[in-house]
Formats: structure tokens, C-alpha cells, sequence
């Protein structure tokens, strides 16, 4: 046994110094564990970015196929009525261009015109 007084100090210092060098490791394979996480979450959020992006475009060209439908159809619709209108008209000027038809309806006004007139004339 040694009784000399420096002899635990070079121990002891060598100890402190080992304890620090771990300490001093940990520290850089934490500040490497953080940047890693930053890394990894950066490359996650730029693909959800990417895909949020993918999602709203394929909303976006859904919605301009959808009106374009609805347009389509609005527009076959509007054409059917338009028609229908057509056709109701050209019947309404047919029959109103038939002699015989007109005679009937002249007839019926003025039957119904001349028996108002009597029964008002009556009271």
C-alpha cells in the first residue's frame, strides 16, 4: 500500500475523467437521436403534405366532373321541357288554325257571354 497522498488523486481524476467522456458521449448520441426525429418527422410531413395535396386535387377534378354532369343533365332537361313546350305550342296553333274548332270555341263564348248577359240582365 502506497501512503503517498497523490496516489487516489491521478486514480480519482482518471474516474472523472472516464465519467465525463460517457457523459460528454451521451450528450452527442442524444443531440444524434434528436436530429435523427427531426429528420424522420420532416420526411413524414412532407409526404402527408404531398399526399393532402393529392387528396384535394383528386377532390377538386371529382367536383369539376360532377358539375360537368350535373351541367349535362340540367342542360338534356331544359332541352326536354323546351320541346315539350315546342310541341304543346305547335298543337295549341294547330288547333286553333282548324275552322271547325274555332267555330266551336267562337260558338261556346258566345253562348256562354250571351247567357251571362241575360242573367245579369235578369237580376
Amino acid at each position: 500500500m502506497s501512503s503517498h497522498p497523490t496516489d487516489g488523486v491521478g486514480v480519482s481524476e482518471a474516474l472523472a475523467a472516464r465519467a465525463i467522456d460517457r457523459v460528454l458521449q451521451a450528450e452527442r448520441d442524444a443531440r444524434a437521436a434528436v436530429l435523427a426525429c427531426e429528420q424522420a418527422s420532416s420526411s413524414a410531413l412532407e409526404v402527408a403534405r404531398q399526399q393532402a395535396r393529392q387528396i384535394f386535387e383528386r377532390a377538386q377534378a371529382h367536383t369539376v366532373a360532377l358539375h360537368g354532369r350535373a351541367a349535362k343533365a340540367l342542360e338534356a332537361c331544359a332541352t326536354g321541357i323546351m320541346e315539350r313546350r315546342m310541341k304543346t305550342a305547335a298543337e295549341t296553333v294547330r288547333k286553333l288554325s282548324d275552322p271547325a274548332l274555332l267555330n266551336e270555341a267562337v260558338e261556346r263564348l258566345a253562348a256562354r257571354l250571351t247567357t251571362e248577359a241575360a242573367s245579369r240582365d235578369a237580376a
